[in-house]
């Protein structure tokens, strides 16, 4: 089959929201490890692409000494480009093969692994978690991402079918790839074509359509290097932890907790399904089987650690917590309409209990910041927090609503004078098709008036400048109708500007 090189297409993916030291200390200190303070950490990422992770990484944490290895020269120099206009001095990129690394890279206190292990071929997969044993300093956590069963098996078919519409095919990488979606798109539709006039026809044709409607948005690198990809390999979660354990790293949790959090079952129901998973890793690799799981992004710390299970609510201390979702106010229609309620990635939370209110209100508050968990006491009731709020506050943390850093990132909950946006995010605001990363590594879908004026926030442009911007230059040259309708007068810019600013204070992007 025809393989397409990174060099070819480079995978330009972005930042990894999970991936960040802040994230993988405040886990691993939360599991009882004494992960080192990110703001001096020393970083390592096996496999950095372009680079969009580790240079946002970089930009944030600026004591922070950071390494990014790929075995692609296309890919470590774009990454390098991207440093150098940042004017980072505390990351470097090299050109390296899993294969050729060693001790001689010297130790890290985090290593990021993210889209390699499921990629490659089994020595190299072996190879890969053998490195993190080796170069994986104590306290420290590595993050390895892969493609996981059973979700996958749903998946592979249009996988295959595209690597099979391919196999022969001796084109340039782009025209592979957009021959494939064709294909794919011919076959999906012949098969519901069919199963519509075939009365409880079969359940195959929808699962193709569900796999064609989810790549559909997805850009070309992303096709060609996870569904044409010679190698892409799921594993279950618990083979994964296995050749882990083999290989002296021991499994700490993910790096997305809901992952990790039993549902709210009934009494009998949660009873039967505890008997049968006795373990974290059954009882995990069992919810992979209820949710039909197809991606992981696993924490591991060093073999010998003491990992405390489950993880105590004063373990919160020393940690910031920032909220996820949405507040909304009594009155809204799902469960309780009498009751304030949190809509979160987990779920609907009805809170109902008043500590936990006045916690999330506070939380909801200081967005986009994250509050210090004994900061948080001090303001709901510090005589009972942490025997009533805290534990209520971690089982919502493994639920979906909440986040938890070590040495949180600060971005500014509203604009200044002259207003500023993460260098990053500005970097990046001039590139097509790239998702800009917020101070707290977050990506978002930025709108394009937010979107046209992130280049521009570099904290030397008053508002005033910025709305003359918007009617003499971004307006004029817009194709949005949007950026064109705030462009009409310098009144009409001026709020316009309000509510992009506005817009990107609440998701972090903008900073002091």
């Amino acid at each position: 089959m025809p393989v397409i090189s990174y060099d070819a297409i480079p995978y330009e993916g972005t930042a990894v929201e999970a991936s960040h030291p802040r994230r993988l200390a405040a886990l691993g200190r939360l599991f009882g490890i004494e992960t080192p303070p990110p703001s001096s950490a020393r970083v390592l990422e096996i496999g950095s692409a372009i680079g969009e992770n580790l240079n946002a990484i970089a930009a944030g944490l600026p004591g922070a000494t950071c390494l990014g290895i790929d075995n692609a020269p296309r890919q470590v120099e774009l990454a390098r480009e991207t440093a150098a206009r940042l004017g980072l001095r505390n990351v470097r990129f090299e050109p390296l093969d899993i294969a050729e690394a060693g001790p001689a890279l010297g130790q890290f206190d985090y290593i990021i692994a993210h889209g390699v292990y499921s990629w490659v071929e089994a020595p190299v997969r072996d190879r890969l978690l053998g490195l993190c044993g080796e170069l994986l300093a104590p306290g420290g956590i590595a993050f390895v991402s892969y493609n996981c069963y059973p979700g996958w098996h749903l998946r592979q078919p249009l996988r295959e079918l595209m690597v099979f519409a391919t196999r022969n095919l001796d084109a340039p990488p782009g025209q592979l790839v957009g021959h494939a979606r064709a294909m794919a798109e011919i076959v999906v539709r012949t098969a519901l074509d069919l199963e519509a006039r075939l009365p409880g026809g079969p359940l195959y044709a929808r699962v193709l359509a569900r796999e064609l409607e989810f790549i559909a948005d997805r850009p070309d690198d992303y096709v060609a290097h996870e569904h044409l990809e010679p190698t892409n390999a799921p594993v279950y979660f618990a083979d994964f932890v296995a050749h882990a354990a083999a290989r002296g790293l021991q499994y700490v949790g993910d790096a997305w907790p809901l992952r990790m959090a039993m549902p709210d079952l009934a009494g009998d129901v949660a009873a039967e399904f505890e008997s049968l998973a006795p373990g974290q890793v059954e009882r995990e690799q069992l919810l992979d089987f209820v949710h039909g799981r197809t991606f992981r992004e696993s924490l591991l710390c060093c073999a010998g650690a003491a990992v405390e299970r489950p993880p105590a609510p004063a373990r919160l201390r020393g940690l910031a917590l920032r909220l996820l979702g949405d507040l909304i106010g009594p009155g809204e229609e799902r469960y309780d309409p009498a009751l304030p309620k949190l809509v979160h990635p987990g779920g609907i939370l009805a809170l109902r209990d008043p500590d936990l209110l006045e916690a999330v209100r506070i939380l909801d508050a200081r967005r986009p910041a994250a509050v210090p968990a004994e900061e948080l006491a001090a303001a709901v009731d510090p005589r009972r927090f942490w025997q009533r709020t805290a534990p209520k506050l971690l089982r919502l943390f493994f639920h979906g609503g909440l986040q938890l850093e070590a040495e949180p990132a600060r971005p500014v909950p509203a604009a200044g004078p002259l207003p500023r946006a993460f260098a990053m995010a500005r970097d990046q605001a001039r590139r097509d098709g790239t998702m800009p990363v917020a101070l707290t590594h977050a990506v978002y879908d930025v709108p394009p008036l937010p979107l046209a004026l992130l280049p521009w926030l570099d904290g030397t442009r008053t508002h005033d400048d910025l709305a003359r911007l918007i009617v003499e230059e971004l307006a004029p040259r817009a194709e949005d109708d949007a950026v064109r309708a705030a462009g009409v007068s310098f009144a009409t810019a001026r709020v316009a500007l309000a509510g992009a600013l506005q817009w990107l204070a609440r998701r972090g992007y903008l900073e002091a």
